[in-house]
């Protein structure tokens, strides 16, 4: 576990919902999976670049 210095700054970034219908089909949830991803991808980027 990472923890960090005390009065360090830090940031909440979230994303919307994806929801995935319980009977989608193998090619319906790999388009999930690519939405997710490039969600990912986008918060973890706006995360980097925060601060600098």
């Amino acid at each position: 576990m990472i923890l960090p210095y005390p009065f360090t700054k830090g940031i909440f970034i979230y994303g919307d919902p994806i929801y995935v219908k319980p009977d989608s089909s193998a090619a319906q949830m790999e388009e999930k999976r690519r939405e997710m991803e490039q969600a990912l991808n986008r918060i973890t980027t706006e995360a980097d670049n925060y601060f600098t």
